[in-house]
């Protein structure tokens, strides 16, 4: 059974169903002690984080209920034990899906194999071993934490204007908060969690965000800032309303990391299809780029 594209089990919800939710818990609780569960703002996502639950209380585990949460913040809250994210990204609303993070990082293809492997026929603890449920609310941690690590990495926001379209997503929780935080002067656009996504599509592309592109256009904003529904993509507009390349956005961070890296040999890590103007600015900034296939999860070492 190959259940794992190249960034979780994702599809409808005709077959990413609480059967295959629980099976999966089964399959990750197993080799886990405690493992925080979450979601996006989807309609199926309370079913499927009930029965992931279920799953991985009955393969002897701790589930751990974290309630809504961008991707990025429950990979924050597995650091030191697991994580299961129920999202489908950028997908339509009758699509959702399984992400499984260990000590904050995603699964990596041995690891999803594994899985695969054990859905099976997955492991059931003995009546008396089965996890009793814990509550966490991991949301305000992650945005401190994303507060400090941009302090740490940047210069200071405050009077810059930015304009947020969370696309009816998971972002509404986090980004303009951090941003207002930060400094920033913010308007959100969509900024309601809502399943059904109707503000627009959840995927941000320059079509669906003409209404941040705009706004942006004829307002004060110096950027835009649209999310997907997971709040793990963003797009970014500059103060016109044009689309910043992902490119360009990539090459600007890529520098700025090799250039403050401590590293004696800094390595920037992409895909195939990424364009020149990366590796050109990493040069730039004292260092080099090596590239993996799409959606390979590549081990980190000195230097990178």
């Amino acid at each position: 059974m190959e259940l794992f594209g190249t960034a979780g089990i994702r599809g409808p919800v005709t077959e990413v169903t609480p059967a295959l939710a629980v099976r999966v818990g089964q399959a990750v609780g197993d080799g886990a002690e405690m493992v925080v569960i979450a979601r996006d703002g989807r309609e199926t996502g309370p079913a499927l984080a009930a029965a992931v639950e279920s799953g991985v209380a009955s393969a002897g585990a701790t589930p751990v209920r974290a309630g809504q949460l961008p991707t990025p913040g429950l990979a924050h809250a597995s650091r030191g034990r697991h994580g299961i994210m129920l999202t489908a990204s950028h997908n339509p609303p009758a699509d959702n899906g399984i992400k499984l993070f260990r000590d904050g990082r995603e699964f990596d293809r041995e690891a999803e194999r594994t899985i695969e492997r054990a859905v099976e026929s997955p492991p059931t603890a003995p009546w008396d071993a089965w996890g009793s449920v814990e509550c966490v609310d991991p949301l305000s941690t992650y945005r401190r934490a994303v507060v400090e690590y941009a302090r740490g990495h940047g210069g200071p926001l405050e009077g810059l204007s930015i304009a947020v379209d969370c696309g009816n997503g998971v972002a509404s929780l986090a980004t303009p908060q951090v941003l207002v935080t930060l400094g920033a002067e913010v308007d959100t656009l969509n900024a309601n969690v809502d399943g059904h996504f109707p503000g627009r599509e959840s995927k941000p592309t320059a079509e669906s965000l003409t209404d941040l592109r705009a706004y942006v256009a004829d307002g004060p904003a110096a950027l835009g800032i649209g999310h997907d529904g997971d709040a793990d993509r963003i797009v970014v507009t500059d103060e016109t309303g044009a689309i910043v390349h992902e490119d360009t956005v990539l090459a600007i961070l890529a520098e700025h990391y090799t250039r403050h890296s401590e590293a004696a040999d800094p390595v920037v890590v992409t895909t195939p299809n990424a364009s020149g103007r990366i590796d050109e600015r990493v040069r730039a900034g004292g260092g080099r780029v090596e590239r993996v296939r799409l959606g390979a999860r590549r081990a980190t070492g000195a230097g990178r």
